[in-house]
């Protein structure tokens, strides 16, 4: 029988519905044994995700998910360490930077939306109130749920639908290779998150990168110390591409992983989904060996 894992999920304290400790529950509901919290941008929520998780007598190892700069877009690149100790000081220091220019990013979007609302809302939408609807790093879901609030739309789909696209503010992010070495100086294993995603992805087409476009930019990525691709994912699942990189791994000497991408109800999720990608957890024995 496989073992089940999640090593792609969100807490409270970035985007996603639940705490540490309510994920980890959840993953012993599930009958998952295996599980990596990888919060965008932040470590924030690892230590009582450890705690929780030890307890519980499952495996569980430090994540993070960061949004890096490469070219002229942006990727997600996720990383996985050993333990927390292993974190370096100076890798847990520049995400604490990138935490407070989310919150600069965040006063630019609430500037930007006050202008744009209906009149009979316009001022209503306040940094503070944003803030206290997060544990850790301000992401526009949080922005979205206070929007809500306060009426202005039905629901959180509604706000990205009709502002949090349009009105969105790019960040200028940390560029890939200085994430990459960061990473790999704490032991971590740096892994591209759903590469044939439409957003945050290698597989830009809206740039002018298709399929064949991605193979010599993972050879590049790869020199400056990436070790893996997130093959399975439910994306790649509904465009039928998960194969394509499972074998763009395997040509590529890389590490192969999978996942939900676990949020809760801000990607319309509901906890039983969470453990349920559909592969061998291989990737574990990969990960130790080169956490060493």
């Amino acid at each position: 029988m496989t073992e089940k894992f999640e090593i792609h999920m969100h807490s409270n304290f970035s985007d996603g519905e639940f705490s540490p400790s309510e994920l980890v529950d959840i993953a012993c509901k599930n009958g998952v044994s295996i599980l990596s919290l990888t919060d965008h941008d932040t470590f924030s929520g690892i230590p009582e995700f450890i705690d929780a998780g030890e307890k519980a007598g499952l495996t569980v190892f430090p994540g993070i998910e960061m949004t890096v700069k490469y070219g002229d877009f942006q990727l997600h690149v996720l990383g996985y360490f050993k333990d927390l100790a292993s974190i370096r000081p100076s890798l847990w220091d520049r995400v604490e930077t990138m935490k407070a220019q989310r919150e600069e990013r965040m006063h630019a979007m609430i500037d930007k939306l006050n202008d744009v609302v209906p009149d009979r809302f316009q001022g209503q939408i306040t940094f503070d109130n944003v803030q206290k609807a997060a544990e850790g790093v301000l992401a526009r879901p949080h922005l979205a749920r206070e929007m809500v609030r306060l009426g202005i739309v039905k629901h959180t789909g509604e706000a990205f639908e009709k502002y949090l696209v349009q009105y969105n503010v790019q960040r200028e992010n940390i560029h890939v290779d200085e994430a990459l070495k960061l990473m790999r100086e704490s032991g971590g294993v740096p892994i591209i998150a759903h590469p044939g995603e439409r957003t945050y992805a290698l597989h830009r087409p809206d740039k002018g990168i298709g399929f064949d476009d991605i193979p010599p930019r993972l050879e590049e990525l790869k020199a400056m110390g990436l070790m893996g691709l997130e093959a399975i994912y439910p994306y790649h699942e509904k465009t039928g591409k998960v194969d394509y990189f499972l074998k763009l791994a395997e040509d590529h000497g890389m590490i192969a992983t999978g996942s939900r991408d676990f949020h809760g109800f801000n990607t319309h999720q509901t906890p039983d989904v969470l453990g349920t990608t559909k592969m061998e957890p291989t990737f574990l024995e990969q990960f130790r060996q080169a956490w060493g």
